[in-house]
């Protein structure tokens, strides 16, 4: 079961609609996926679960903010955590079967302020009791998805830092500008700091104008001091009108190639096919699935 990141300290690249889309590719294709928000703005719990849906578990403490919460109580069950994930998401026809989402909530950003004030009552020391939750919810995440995606803001924080121990691989989605760029690479010295053992699978070119020329060169690799980036994918995801569409609130598709329309449905095909093939942990069966 890949656990993979979707991540870039530069902000408006494209991670959360590319993330969505990949997640709702592999739940078309049958592979039981889950989207762990863990971005403040909730952009990846709101496209996958609306407006309305989205501020009930709020209410409710149904979100990533409430897990982590619930993990530092030293009694906390693994069986618990299926309380924070919601079933059936997408826009695609009333919700996608195979797809989860695990929502967050703005209230996330008070996550390590409360934790600095002894707000959870925790009697172990953070550190410890986060690298000893790692492992349940590790677990638990390989007894009941194929591929767990994690949406990322572009920032670590501290959800982020928990999440990035438990995943295995990273792919970076980024505009093939200076900006987008210099995020990335940012990105590729803090991992680096931190020694974690996490794999970079690869650079995602997105939102790519093909009149852009300096888009052009930097996709060509004609631009230099972009080597420290992972491998780019093949499959490059344009700016294009029909995927920003899909984010429409009131836009309810029956399927997948309805929500993205064909020609941009077979590039999240072909995307979410190559990521499954630089997966390790991808069987020969899932990537023929994918690809067809």
């Amino acid at each position: 079961m890949p656990i993979i990141a979707f991540t870039n300290l530069k902000g408006g690249v494209a991670k959360t609609t590319t993330a969505v889309a990949v997640a709702e590719c592999l739940a078309v294709a049958g592979h039981k996926t889950l989207v762990i928000d863990a971005d403040h703005q909730c952009m990846a719990g709101e496209l996958l679960l609306g407006g309305r849906l989205l501020l009930q578990c709020d209410n409710q403490k149904r979100t990533l903010h409430d897990l982590l919460a619930a993990l530092l109580k030293e009694g906390f069950d693994r069986d618990h955590i299926s309380k924070y994930v919601q079933d059936e998401a997408s826009s695609i026809n009333g919700g996608l079967e195979n797809l989860s989402v695990l929502p967050c909530s703005i209230r996330i950003d008070e996550f390590e302020t409360n934790l600095a004030k002894g707000g959870y009552n925790n009697s172990i020391p953070l550190s410890a009791m986060l690298d000893k939750r790692k492992g349940m919810l590790r677990k638990w995440l390989s007894q009941n998805y194929d591929f767990v995606l994690i949406d990322c803001p572009p920032s670590i924080p501290i959800q982020v830092r928990f999440l990035l121990n438990i995943a295995d691989s990273f792919v970076v989605p980024c505009v093939p500008d200076r900006l987008s760029v210099r995020g990335s690479c940012y990105l590729m010295k803090r991992l680096e700091k931190t020694g974690r053992k996490i794999q970079p699978l690869g650079t995602i070119w997105s939102l790519f104008r093909r009149q852009n020329s300096l888009h052009k060169r930097t996709i060509e690799g004609k631009v230099q001091g972009f080597e420290t980036l992972p491998k780019p994918f093949t499959t490059i995801v344009p700016n294009a009108t029909a995927i920003a569409e899909s984010t429409e609130p009131d836009f309810f598709p029956t399927s997948f190639s309805g929500k993205y329309t064909k020609g941009y449905a077979d590039v999240f095909r072909s995307l979410t096919a190559e990521i499954i093939e630089r997966s390790v942990f991808s069987p020969a069966e899932l990537k023929l699935q994918v690809s067809r």
